[in-house]
């Protein structure tokens, strides 16, 4: 069987399920994440991410930039308990290219994905021969094999 990559929306897919993401733009109560675009007086776009709307703070919580903020909202992911809500409009997600830093974040996951999956722990809806491509890919299996040659 000859390897595939999966497609970009699978391995997304994969990272949200992995952390137990959910992005939910009516959660404004009840989110682990808050993530929004702001507008200042005088007409300015700031970004905030913060746990708690209720006490945002500026110098850890508010971003000028929005090349920031994707990489913001995946360091609060990685560090939930393996479920995490995000109150942020899908709009809002796409203008700051989240699904790239979730594609990002793949690399650094997938080893652990293919042990899920092995160990029957969960079920990522990846076909045979895109297991065998996280497999060559991404597991040390394929470096025992060839120092043991």
């Amino acid at each position: 069987m000859e390897p595939k990559e999966p497609t970009h929306e699978k391995m997304i897919d994969a990272v949200k399920k992995y952390y137990g993401v959910k992005i939910d733009d009516n959660a404004y109560d009840s989110a682990d994440v808050y993530a929004y675009e702001e507008t200042t007086a005088d007409g300015y776009s700031l970004y905030v991410v913060t746990h708690d709307m209720r006490s945002i703070c500026i110098s850890e919580d508010v971003y000028y930039y929005d090349s920031d903020v994707a990489e913001a909202i995946m360091e609060s992911i990685r560090y939930s308990n393996g479920y995490c809500t995000i109150y942020a409009d899908q709009y809002f997600l796409d203008d700051i290219y989240f699904d790239d830093v979730l594609l990002e974040s793949f690399a650094d996951i997938a080893d652990k994905i293919y042990d899920e999956i092995m160990n029957e722990d969960s079920n990522y809806n990846f076909d045979m021969a895109e297991l065998q491509w996280l497999k060559e890919e991404f597991t040390e299996s394929e470096e025992i094999d060839q120092t043991v040659s």
